[in-house]
């Protein structure tokens, strides 16, 4: 991290701070973009990317707890720094600054909230076995539908032939056959790296992969257990709605669920597999012993 005169320059990667660290800072980003993870049993997700003009590590100032998430620097981003005495400074010269960071933070652990309050209450029917891959990711997708306002949704698995293949879709023009390379298009990145994107004009992407329906905006948050990932979840619009940092941060709790309950399917579609093909033998064995 480098000083300059309008704030410090973190590089593209740059640790901010980390989760479970001591903070006596918060930032403001006065260019660039911050992506906020937080640790899981799977391994880190990221719950939301933040851009000029939002405050990081505001909490901080305001209790003595360890920092609740890390913060990483998404291409270089220039942050201000404000421990408590500036800020007590900068409140005394304009009184309404406090009430903007409380309204930041108020608006920040509602939605939280209301977030875990929802996969809670849904997560048994989401964890339940069903015999079928499929029907758990229709069942995934309709969740996500209910959450995220979006015209158009898919649920996509790595096959045998490593292509990313759709289990379940949703949308007016949603095309079934779509299979993507590992590392091809926004979905085939997002399964390559395991990090979320959201992006709210694919015209400016050089990823973006052109299909039967008309995409303005995407939302691709990677499935995976314990570090591997073998979907992802895909939610876009046609139209001019944008998705927001709580649709992302939503739909990467929701794919926690999602990945447990979908590699369960997994696992007993491949028991299944070996069962019958050892049934088969047996029958095979009797037949010519007979």
């Amino acid at each position: 991290m480098n000083g300059g005169e309008l704030g410090r320059v973190c590089a593209d990667g740059e640790i901010i701070f980390k989760e479970g660290e001591k903070g006596e800072v918060m930032y403001v980003i006065q260019s660039g973009r911050v992506r906020i993870t937080k640790q899981t049993l799977d391994g880190d997700i990221t719950i939301a990317t933040l851009e000029r003009g939002e405050i990081i590590g505001e909490m901080s100032l305001f209790d003595k707890l360890p920092r609740s998430a890390t913060a990483i620097a998404c291409g270089e981003a220039r942050l201000l720094s404000i421990d408590k005495k500036k800020l007590f400074s900068n409140i005394s010269r304009d009184p309404t600054l406090v009430f903007r960071i409380l309204e930041t933070m108020s608006q920040r652990i509602r939605k939280l909230n209301e977030n875990l309050a929802k996969l809670e209450k849904d997560r048994v029917g989401i964890l339940k076995l069903y015999v079928k891959v499929e029907d758990i990711c229709c069942m995934v997708l309709e969740e996500a539908k209910n959450a995220v306002k979006a015209d158009n949704g898919s649920v996509m698995i790595l096959n045998d032939e490593k292509l990313l293949s759709v289990k379940a879709a949703f949308g007016e023009k949603s095309d079934h056959t779509v299979k993507l390379a590992v590392g091809y298009g926004i979905a085939g990145d997002v399964l390559n790296t395991g990090t979320a994107e959201l992006i709210n004009n694919v015209s400016m992407d050089a990823r973006f992969v052109h299909g039967t329906m008309p995409v303005k905006s995407l939302l691709c948050v990677p499935l995976k257990c314990r570090n591997d990932v073998f979907g992802v979840i895909n939610m876009s619009n046609s139209s001019e709605r944008l998705f927001s940092l709580n649709d992302l941060e939503f739909l990467s709790l929701l794919s926690l669920y999602a990945s447990i309950a979908i590699q369960n399917a997994l696992n007993f579609s491949r028991l299944k597999t070996v069962a019958d093909e050892m049934l088969m033998r047996v029958t095979m064995l009797n037949t010519v012993t007979i």
